[in-house]
């Protein structure tokens, strides 16, 4: 058990979908929970990968119950026969699928910015779709960044192309995902359910715990980076903060978590703050909206 450990309840009884679990901080949210004894989900692309993953977990979780859901955030037509395939109850989703970087160029299978499409959109539309298998207080819990502070939203031009680094790309869909997740919650109040919002910090592979399958790092990279463990930390530990959100008691609709460390780069989880502009109710509404036309899929709440 690791030291993401801390202050987690018994989930025995509890199923919860992960996207993205095969690899990285979706991995490392998958084998805790599983080590406290949710039935965890792997929502992945890969079926191939998340068999890898799955048998990492079973390997350091004797007894894990683990299922794998094939999902692919950049398909329409793949997110819409996840959703139907889903036979039982969820009572939480980490939104943590994404793409870190991408041309300018790169598609979804829908022809949709591949950033903010799977990023974003993808959930968006996942979410829209699981409305008959999300228990009354089911939990969603959007993996933001650090890097939505620096990106601007207008929802009126999501769908244009796009200008600049990659890295302001990929905080703008993880601000877009941010800013659903804050209007999701608003739609939801009066009910049980809740979304939040949580980061991971600066988490890297290098200080991350050896799991066969998984990034291998060399011996002089986890060196170099031993050095900046003053500042950052391992994935194991970047979950820890999105793993509060999904289960703590003390987690509630509308809060986002992060490290509470110098910086939020390391840590333990803490509540911590949102840019303005992915709280706005007038964002989050104007985002809806452009996200149903851009997807195609009415999110009815």
């Amino acid at each position: 058990m690791t030291s993401s450990s801390a202050g987690i309840p018994d989930l025995h009884g509890r199923t919860i979908l992960v996207t993205g679990a095969n690899a990285g901080i979706g991995y490392w949210c998958a084998e805790i929970l599983s080590a406290h004894g949710a039935r965890v989900l792997l929502g992945c692309r890969s079926s191939e990968r998340a068999e890898v993953a799955a048998s990492s977990i079973r390997a350091h979780v004797p007894g894990a119950d683990l299922g794998i859901l094939p999902v692919d955030l950049g398909s329409l037509a793949s997110i819409r026969a996840a959703a139907a395939s889903l036979g039982e109850r969820l009572d939480a989703v980490i939104c943590n699928a994404g793409v870190k970087a991408a041309d300018r160029a790169a598609r979804t299978a829908d022809g949709l910015d591949l950033m903010v499409g799977t990023n974003f959109l993808g959930h968006f539309a996942l979410l829209a779709q699981l409305g008959d298998v999300l228990a009354d207080d089911a939990r969603v819990v959007a993996v933001g960044s650090l890097a939505h502070r620096f990106a601007q939203i207008d929802p009126a031009t999501l769908s244009q192309p796009w200008t600049g680094a990659s890295l302001r790309q990929y905080g703008r869909s993880k601000a877009a995902l941010m800013a659903f997740a804050f209007e999701l919650n608003r739609r939801w109040r009066g009910t049980a359910r809740s979304a939040l919002c949580a980061h991971p910090g600066y988490a890297v592979d290098p200080l991350t715990p050896h799991r066969d399958g998984l990034a291998d790092v060399s011996g002089p990279a986890r060196a170099f980076a031993s050095l900046t463990r003053p500042l950052v930390q391992g994935k194991d530990a970047g979950a820890a903060p999105i793993v509060h959100a999904a289960v703590a008691a003390d987690a509630t609709g509308g809060d986002y978590w992060g490290p509470g460390g110098l910086l939020e780069f390391r840590g333990a989880p803490k509540r911590v703050t949102a840019s303005a502009q992915v709280r706005s109710v007038d964002v989050g509404a104007e985002l809806w909206s452009v996200a149903e036309h851009m997807t195609g899929v009415r999110f009815t709440v």
